[in-house]
């Protein structure tokens, strides 16, 4: 969002023609849900309120088996839809997923601390990263094994977008999934 004394990142026609390619994104998508898996994608109001932030690429959907419940010893999938809104290429872009209660934590700090250590924690894609050009969207899959000595109930599985190179990582979006261990 434009704050005092700094530039909107996009007009209102940018921010329109994106809203309507995250769309195409979200519809084609759609199509290869398989039955039994869960789909989210943002609404337009959710991609306009992403879009006035400050960190771009950006999640647009996920879909996946977290939907019914999953076995103790189980596999879930879980997709996770990026798309690059801006007019250079995005380099380095990884998604990390782990499962925890850190998609109710505002802090990016902590909020990558909450993990539930008996889960795995994932990152994709091997070095260098993702690279995604202007407008275009990628979709990553994930296979989160569930333990075999968890408890029997529902638990927060999470994401974060991120770019990496030199220095620090730049932590770019965030997602999230609840899903149940039978």
């Amino acid at each position: 969002m434009a704050t005092k004394g700094r530039k909107a990142k996009w007009t209102a026609a940018q921010i329109k023609a994106h809203i309507r390619n995250i769309q195409e994104v979200i519809e084609q998508h759609k199509r290869l849900v398989k039955p039994g898996e869960d789909f989210t994608a943002v609404t337009p109001e959710d991609i306009e309120r992403k879009l006035k932030r400050a960190n771009s690429p950006m999640i647009v959907l996920e879909y996946g088996s977290w939907t019914g419940p999953t076995p103790r010893g189980g596999t879930l999938s879980y997709n996770v839809g990026i798309y690059n809104p801006d007019p250079q290429q995005a380099k380095s872009l990884v998604a990390h997923v782990w499962v925890g209660s850190g998609s109710v934590d505002p802090m990016v700090g902590t909020f990558l601390l909450n993990v539930d250590t008996r889960f795995p924690r994932l990152t994709q894609p091997a070095w260098p990263g993702l690279t995604l050009d202007p407008n275009f969207s990628k979709v990553l899959t994930f296979a989160v094994k569930v333990p075999s000595t968890v408890e029997r109930t529902n638990y927060l599985g999470n994401c974060c977008l991120m770019r990496l190179g030199w220095g620090e990582p730049t932590y770019l979006d965030r997602g999230n999934f609840l899903f149940t261990v039978a």
